[in-house]
């Protein structure tokens, strides 16, 4: 999914800010709009989301257990590193969606 988003959300970043003419400006604030409120903040507000709901899990794994190499239990290791990868693509969104807030605020 976010691989088909991906191209979009470029072509919104790399608009030029200061293109001329009345039109040409409409058009890149139009894509800039879409871009943030079709991609960006659903993907933001999906990573924000489901890293709320799988951290109680996570910190209840990390305050109930203790570092053992040789009693090492993967299914909970990969769920706290899931619940921090999700941390990660929601910190990763709301970078892009301030960069694309901006951006349709400077071709206003």
């Amino acid at each position: 999914m976010f691989n088909l988003a991906w191209p979009r959300l470029h072509e919104a970043l790399e608009l030029d800010e200061y293109v001329t003419g009345l039109q040409a400006r409409k058009r890149s604030r139009e894509k800039a709009r879409s871009a943030l409120f079709s991609i960006a903040l659903p993907f933001l507000t999906a990573f924000t989301a489901l890293f709320y709901v799988n951290l109680p899990g996570a910190l209840r794994i990390v305050h109930g257990s203790s570092f053992d190499l040789w009693d090492f239990d993967v299914t909970q290791t990969l769920y706290v590193m899931l619940t921090c990868t999700l941390i990660l693509f929601a910190v990763h969104f709301g970078w892009l969606t301030a960069r694309l807030a901006a951006k349709w605020r400077k071709l206003a």
